[in-house]
């Protein structure tokens, strides 16, 4: 996915950054907890973590991906950069 960084997460990440991958490790049936990793990278940079989602993150989850992509994003002070569309035209 593509990401834009807030102008005030740039400095801690260490440069402008343009992707995020969120890699959700096992669990349990019913978890109370779930951990997940999250790298970030760029030209000039690359860091990653891991982080607990809250129960209520969990709760909502269900088979929508979205909860937690969102939630990884705003943890991070990130938001998706907008999809950029082409359209080409033909002359006759």
């Amino acid at each position: 996915m593509n990401v834009n960084p807030t102008s005030y997460v740039q400095l801690p990440l260490g440069g402008e950054i343009n992707t995020l991958e969120i890699t959700v490790q096992s669990f349990l049936l019913f978890p109370t907890t779930i951990s997940v990793n999250w790298v970030v990278t760029g030209e000039s940079v690359r860091r990653e973590g891991t982080m607990t989602l809250p129960q209520s993150i969990v709760d909502q989850w269900g088979t929508d991906d979205t909860i937690v992509q969102n939630y990884v994003l705003q943890e991070l002070n990130l938001t998706l950069a907008p999809e950029i569309t082409t359209t080409t035209t033909e002359q006759i």
